[in-house]
């Protein structure tokens, strides 16, 4: 019996002064890790910037092939770059209208709308907060004092016959 009271005391003295300590631990850490999760977001928009830039210098490579090998290309896209009236009638320009415009700006608000927060999980939020801090500080080391006070190791009692 005493073997059994003994393990359920070291269960709970784990568990109670795990939970205190990882409480403390959010409570100090808490910050950090929430910074952790920003620079990561920023990393992952500065690595989609950097595929976009790459894929307009692919395009423009390939552009300027094309007017290497055909000087007369440059004539039918120059009115297109510069916005002046089109001297080709059969240039695709002419044939934009103001439904397809409308369409294009559309599709590029949404693209330019797009969250750019970092993904912070909600409950780092609150437990980040001054006022979060401080309650998982206090609780944590409450947790603590409880684990060595109520589980620790029980003292033998020296009886004195005087």
């Amino acid at each position: 019996m005493q073997r059994m009271e003994d393990i359920s005391r070291l269960f709970f003295f784990l568990v109670f002064c795990a939970a205190g300590i990882l409480s403390i631990g959010l409570a100090a850490l808490g910050p950090e890790w929430k910074n952790l999760y920003e620079l990561n977001s920023a990393i992952e928009q500065t690595r989609l910037s950097n595929e976009q830039i790459e894929k307009i210098i692919s395009d423009h490579q390939v552009l300027i092939s094309h007017i290497n090998s055909d000087p007369n290309i440059l004539k039918r896209i120059a009115p297109l770059s510069l916005g002046t009236e089109a001297v080709d009638g059969n240039n695709p320009a002419g044939q934009m209208t103001e439904q397809m415009l409308g369409r294009v700006r559309a599709v590029l608000q949404q693209l330019d709308d797009r969250p750019k927060e970092a993904k912070v999980p909600k409950w780092l939020s609150r437990c980040t907060t001054e006022p979060g801090r401080a309650i998982l500080f206090t609780c944590g080391g409450g947790l603590v004092v409880v684990s060595f006070a109520c589980f620790s190791k029980k003292r033998m009692k020296i009886k004195n016959d005087e």
